[in-house]
C-alpha cells in the first residue's frame, strides 16, 4: 500500500517554475521599456543646444570644420558643421557630421552616413544597426519605406531617431531635435 501514497510534487514545481518565468519576462519587459522611455538629449555627450566648440570639447574624437559646398546639394548657408570621418557603431564605420542651426549656432542634430557598404553586405549591415539601436532605444514606432529605403523611426523625449537604408549601398541614421510642439509643449 506504500506504492498507493505518491510524492510527486510535480505540479508545485511545475507553477514555481511557471512563476519564476513569468517574473522574468516582466522584468525584462520593465527594463526594456525604461531604456526605450530614457532620454538621450542629444548624441552621446553632445546635447541638443551646444555650441561647436562645447561639443568638440565632449567628443572622443578630433572633429573638424565640414565642407558644406561638399555635403549639400544646394547652399547650406543656414547652417554650419563639425565631421567626424571615421566612427565605428557596432562595426560599421559612418561618418558623422554634426548641424548647428544659425544665427546661434546651437546643436540641432547629427547625422551618420555609413561608409564602406556595398550590394553584398547592406541587407546584413541594415539589421545589424536596426538591432543595436532596437537594443538602445527599444522597439522602433513606425516602420515604413520611403522612395526605396526603409525607414525605421524612434521617437525618444527630446529626441527622433531615424535609420534609413536601401539595404544594399546606403545607410543613413539621423539624430534630431524635436520641437517644443513634438514635445507636447505650447
Amino acid at each position: 500500500m506504500s506504492g498507493a501514497h505518491s510524492t510527486n510534487c510535480q505540479p508545485v514545481e511545475y507553477m514555481v517554475k511557471r512563476a519564476a518565468l513569468g517574473i522574468s519576462v516582466l522584468a525584462v519587459l520593465a527594463v526594456v521599456a525604461a531604456v526605450a522611455s530614457e532620454d538621450i538629449g542629444g548624441w552621446h555627450e553632445a546635447k541638443w543646444g551646444m555650441t561647436p566648440d562645447q561639443v568638440q570639447k565632449v567628443l572622443d574624437y578630433p572633429a573638424s570644420v565640414a565642407d558644406l559646398a561638399k555635403v549639400c546639394r544646394e547652399p547650406c548657408n543656414e547652417a554650419e558643421a563639425l565631421e567626424l570621418d571615421d566612427y565605428d557603431l557596432n562595426g560599421q564605420h559612418f561618418t558623422v557630421r554634426f548641424w548647428f542651426g544659425k544665427p546661434d549656432s546651437r546643436l540641432e542634430g547629427v547625422s551618420m552616413h555609413a561608409k564602406q557598404l556595398d550590394q553584398a553586405d547592406g541587407q546584413e549591415a541594415l539589421m545589424k544597426i536596426k538591432n543595436f539601436l532596437e537594443t538602445s532605444y527599444g522597439a522602433p514606432g513606425s516602420i515604413g519605406m520611403d522612395r526605396g529605403h526603409f525607414v525605421f523611426l524612434w521617437t525618444l523625449p527630446s529626441t527622433k531617431i531615424t535609420l534609413y537604408s536601401d539595404a544594399t549601398n546606403d545607410m543613413t541614421i539621423l539624430y534630431e531635435q524635436r520641437k517644443e510642439k513634438e514635445n507636447g509643449k505650447p
